[in-house]
């Protein structure tokens, strides 16, 4: 009789896609990579599950810019492999990332401010130009960008659905 393999466990993340109405959308930017990105991170585990990928959306953006943010609708999810593909740090697990489109409100605009440490800056990106800027964005972070502004601009079907995969990280020059 053959052992059954052990289950894979998957996590979870969320980002805020955050646009003003001149069509700007703020980004982050990790010290780890220095890579932009969109606020965002990895959900808390906790009794019976955890957070929501919503709640991890309000949470992580409220950490990340030090403001309330309001997620809305889903946008995109992104399946992320195991290991260094995508992320500064290697991910122990494969991870569903959900981006929602989120609100801040308009007096806290000028109250943005990000923690020591974690992110050296944030600012506001065109969101056809961040992609496309050499050393800006990683590809996985640009794909994702690119299906949540067209996602919010209604011009393909929400939520977009994205996977990473070993072969496109290795395409892509990354090694696992």
């Amino acid at each position: 009789m053959t052992a059954k393999p052990a289950r894979v466990m998957v996590g979870s993340a969320a980002a805020a896609f955050i646009q003003r109405d001149d069509g700007q959308v703020l980004l982050v930017r990790h010290a780890g990579t220095g890579h932009w990105v969109m606020p965002g991170g990895k959900n808390d585990d906790g009794p019976c599950g955890g957070e929501t990928p919503r709640q991890c959306c309000e949470r992580e953006g409220y950490e990340e810019t030090g403001v309330r943010v309001t997620a809305g609708r889903l946008l995109a999810v992104q399946w992320l492999p195991s290991g260094p593909y995508g992320s500064y740090a290697p991910l122990a697990f494969a991870c569903h990332l959900f981006v929602f489109a989120a609100t801040i409100h308009p007096d806290d605009l000028d109250r943005i401010q990000v923690p020591d440490g974690e992110l050296l800056d944030w600012a506001w990106w065109d969101p056809a130009v961040a992609p496309l800027t050499p050393g800006a964005m990683d590809a996985p972070n640009g794909r994702l960008l690119t299906a949540a502004t067209r996602a919010a601009l209604g011009t393909d079907a929400a939520p977009a659905y994205l996977e990473e995969s070993a072969s496109t990280a290795a395409a892509e020059g990354v090694r696992p």
